[in-house]
């Protein structure tokens, strides 16, 4: 799962890298563990040689889009986020004198801007696109899959005119596909961070919460978050973090926000395999078969898939342990079309 970084410069989007970094990252590309106290808890009752959880890999190699009247995005910058999977907007809504540009904070105004850019970007290929199956013969023929792929542009074309992400839209599966594969940046699942005052930090203003809450009710998850205080939090030994964060109001680290919001916005959950050698935790997507869980794993473990053993995780918590569950009969012989759930514990038996 590749996340990157955007926003306007001076946005503190690098600060918040670093912070969620916990002082670890060495460069501008880095996999930070996916928090889980339900792993822990399996970590610590297997006791495996080697431990695996789940990551996600944030990148904070796309350049900061400049400010001004124009507010443009390079092509660079375009074409370095339509490779990630996911779009970490960090918008300014603290007062910095060192900005970049000399206009007055409004992280609305700022949010607004960032997705007008993408949608501008995004409707410029539809319309060179458009544009080029109008010449086309084959577009012409209902038959081919030019004739479809017009038929799809035309549907994404009205509602990027009137400003509307492609997230947003309801689409099929062949629309999906051709999303995918022109990189659309509106296509994209979108996490906003609104990174505030160090005295907001805990309670952000009533109007980044209204524009939070906006942004859920279409999909978008958004926080708040003082990038600057969880850089220097991250700098502090576990326990040390956690007194200060109490300290402020707070709960949680930023890097946990972050990546609850990620797998929120990419419609993940986590499932496990628990063995002595190796303990580990992997995401999946929200409703997918056992079979897709073993291609997870290895795509020789699916292509030998017979069963699945599956043990809920509050079966696993309640027993203590996973041969404990097995012997209270909690373990479940699952077939390939099984749907998988969050916190399933999970051996695959295979030909191989």
């Amino acid at each position: 799962m590749k996340v990157g970084l955007i926003g306007f410069a001076s946005s503190g989007k690098s600060s918040l890298f670093r912070a969620a970094a916990q002082g670890s990252a060495k460069g501008d590309v880095i996999a930070v563990p996916v928090p889980d106290p339900r792993f822990d808890r399996i970590v610590a009752q297997v006791k495996p040689k080697k431990i695996t959880p789940a990551t996600v890999i944030l990148h904070d190699d796309i350049e900061s889009a400049q400010g001004g009247a124009a507010r443009m995005l390079s092509q660079r910058m375009l074409d370095n986020a339509r490779k990630m999977d996911l779009l970490l907007h960090v918008v300014r809504a603290f007062e910095n004198p060192a900005a970049h540009y000399h206009d007055d904070v409004d992280p609305v105004r700022d949010a607004d801007a960032m997705d007008v850019e993408l949608i501008l970007a995004d409707l410029q290929i539809v319309e060179n696109r458009l544009d080029r199956l109008s010449k086309s013969q084959n577009a012409r023929n209902p038959g081919h899959p030019e004739y479809q792929e017009k038929i799809a542009f035309e549907k994404f074309k009205e509602p990027l005119e009137q400003g509307l992400p492609l997230r947003s839209l309801e689409l099929d599966e062949n629309e999906r596909t051709l999303v995918r594969n022109y990189q659309f940046l509106t296509g994209k699942p979108m996490v906003v961070a609104f990174n505030v005052g160090e005295d907001e930090a805990a309670q952000p203003p009533a109007s980044i919460e209204q524009r939070m809450e906006e942004l859920r009710r279409i999909g978008t998850p958004a926080f708040a978050v003082c990038a600057t205080i969880e850089e220097e939090i991250a700098q502090l030994d576990a326990a040390d973090q956690a007194e200060f964060l109490g300290s402020l109001g707070l709960t949680e680290s930023a890097g946990a926000r972050m990546v609850r919001a990620v797998y929120d916005a990419l419609g993940l959950i986590t499932f496990y395999t628990a063995g002595e050698n190796e303990t580990r935790a992997w995401p999946l997507r929200r409703g997918s078969s056992a079979l897709k869980a073993a291609d997870t794993i290895h795509s020789d473990i699916a292509r030998g898939f017979i069963r699945a053993e599956v043990v809920r995780y509050a079966d696993y918590d309640a027993a203590g342990s996973l041969d404990a569950a097995y012997s209270a009969g909690k373990m479940k012989l699952e077939g390939k079309e099984a749907v998988i759930e969050d916190g399933d514990l999970i051996h695959i038996r295979n030909k191989t």
